[in-house]
């Protein structure tokens, strides 16, 4: 789990675990770097966690099924880190998550698997279909989807919503006209901007963040 990025101060703060997609954070880790920077400007402690092992990175590009075969394994990561960090002297209680595209799945999954995440922000996911239990609860979500996403149709992002909702959560599904895969990452654009300022407040109202 590295690198952290930590909110001012010395009052008590939440934790977010920002988590990647199929690429990793390499090839756009200055905008992941921002984005954290930015969560912890708002009074939030974040954290870029790079769930892949040497293995799964050897595999990644060549078995198409390693992400259902990991899945479980990969959820169990997330939330023993978040256990983690919910114990800090520095830590307020709360737990969000934010994830891009395969990292949206997996936040989908951790949620549902783990009563101490607080909020979860999912960035063109689907539900969490890789689960070998039944989905009974989420956390308060957050679907930011463009509706020109030929990667996971946006489609994926309303069954989630949907889905949430149905199980008693709440759901707020924020749809994007004409915009594509992998824009949470792009900050400089206005969809991408938009993207980090709804997130920002979601997560402070659902953290208590300071």
């Amino acid at each position: 789990m590295s690198p952290i990025f930590r909110a001012p101060g010395d009052k008590p703060r939440p934790s977010v675990l920002l988590l990647h997609g199929a690429n990793g954070f390499d090839s756009q880790i200055a905008n992941y770097e921002r984005y954290a920077s930015e969560l912890a400007n708002n009074g939030m402690d974040a954290y870029l966690v790079y769930y892949y092992s040497h293995s799964d990175e050897d595999r990644i590009t060549r078995d198409p099924e390693l992400f259902s075969k990991r899945y479980a394994a990969w959820t169990r990561l997330v939330s023993d880190l978040a256990a983690d960090l919910k114990k800090q002297k520095s830590a307020n209680g709360k737990i969000g998550l934010v994830g891009f595209s395969n990292g949206g799945i997996l936040s989908a999954g951790v949620g549902a698997n783990d009563p101490d995440i607080s909020a979860a922000v999912i960035y063109y996911g689907t539900p969490p279909f890789p689960m070998d239990t039944p989905v009974t609860r989420f956390p308060p979500l957050l679907i930011l989807h463009g509706d020109a996403d030929a990667i996971i149709p946006v489609e994926q992002g309303k069954r989630l919503a949907d889905m949430a909702r149905k199980l008693g959560g709440a759901a707020e599904l924020v749809i994007y006209p004409g915009e594509r895969h992998g824009f949470g990452s792009r900050l400089q654009t206005d969809n991408g901007a938009d993207a980090l300022k709804r997130t920002i407040a979601f997560l402070r109202r659902e953290l208590n963040a300071r």
